[in-house]
């Protein structure tokens, strides 16, 4: 029964977080999780924060495995209301060198019909400009949008991508030379 209130926020915050809840999800889709013959708790997970901070090596092997566990571990949260990322410190050798993988915004569209808010709080782990525009294609009840940079052409934002939102904080819009 405390199941459905502990499993509501969930925060990841280094990569032992990213391991364990990975674990939990596995054990529960096997059928051997700590409650045997309960629905597993990502189902009643409505806001997934991740603030991973990886620059101690020891908590996660590498960025590749990392991203492999967050986008299972995103693919277990099927009503997902809010998804924060908020990574502190660089993932790469400088900001801004390290692009969020289709792998993690692929498991984000396991949560389109619910997903309300949308936050990249950073500049790194940030997707491609193309990618975001698919994904937010894909997110038809999407109604706050905050993000490091949005791509326009010809001095306007795509409507069909934005028609949802009503709330948008950009703190950079990039033109795109040369698109209709």
């Amino acid at each position: 029964m405390a199941m459905r209130y502990l499993y509501r926020i969930v925060l990841i915050r280094t990569g032992l977080d990213l391991l364990a809840l990975d674990r939990t999800f596995r054990n529960y889709a096997a059928g051997n999780g700590s409650c045997v013959g309960t629905r597993s708790p990502g189902q009643w997970t409505r806001r997934l924060d991740i603030t991973l901070d990886l620059s101690d090596e020891s908590e996660c092997e590498e960025l590749d495995r990392c991203v492999i566990r967050l986008a299972d571990v995103i693919k277990s949260l099927p009503k997902l209301e809010i998804v924060s990322f908020a990574i502190p410190d660089p993932l790469g050798p400088e900001p801004d060198s390290v692009v969020m993988p289709f792998r993690v915004l692929d498991a984000l569209r396991c949560s389109a019909n619910s997903l309300r808010i949308l936050d990249w709080s950073g500049d790194d782990f940030f997707p491609q400009p193309h990618q975001l525009e698919e994904l937010l294609r894909d997110l038809p009840y999407l109604r706050v949008l905050r993000c490091y940079q949005l791509v326009w052409a010809n001095g306007v934002i795509p409507s069909n991508i934005l028609s949802s939102l009503t709330t948008l904080a950009v703190e950079d819009l990039v033109e795109r030379v040369g698109h209709p």
